[in-house]
C-alpha cells in the first residue's frame, strides 16, 4: 500500500503509519466470531489487518499482535489491542482498519 500524495491531496491520518507486519489473532467482542491474520501497518491511533474474513465495520474487536521484542530476552510478549473496525473490503485477501482505543503489552 502506497502512501504517496500527488499535487493538491492532503494526508487525511493523524497519525504516521509504519509498516510492520507480525501474526495476529482477533475476537470479535459479544459475537462468536474469530480468526487469525497478520498486521499490514500500524500508527498510534489504528490498525491494518490482512485477516482470514470480512468483518462488518463498526464491530467491536480485541486483537492480540504477536510481538517481536521478548522480555528479558527470553519470554515472548503480545500486544493486545481493543477498537472498533472503522473499514473492511476483500480484494486478494480482507482487509480491516481498525481505530485504537486501549492498548497494553502482556508477557506470554
Amino acid at each position: 500500500m502506497s502512501s504517496r500524495l500527488t499535487t493538491g491531496q492532503r494526508e487525511r491520518r493523524a497519525f504516521q503509519r509504519y509498516g510492520i507486519e507480525h501474526g495476529v489473532r482477533y475476537r470479535v467482542i459479544g459475537i462468536e466470531i474469530s480468526g487469525s491474520g497478520k498486521t499490514v501497518n500500524m500508527s498510534r491511533g489504528g490498525i491494518l489487518l490482512a485477516i482470514d474474513r470480512v468483518l462488518a465495520w463498526g464491530l467491536s474487536v480485541e486483537l492480540e499482535v504477536d510481538w517481536p521484542v521478548r522480555l528479558a530476552d527470553e519470554n515472548p510478549v503480545k500486544l493486545v489491542i481493543k477498537g472498533k473496525i472503522v473499514w473492511s473490503k476483500k480484494n486478494d485477501v480482507a482487509l480491516a482498519g481498525v481505530t485504537i482505543a486501549w492498548y497494553e503489552f502482556h508477557s506470554v
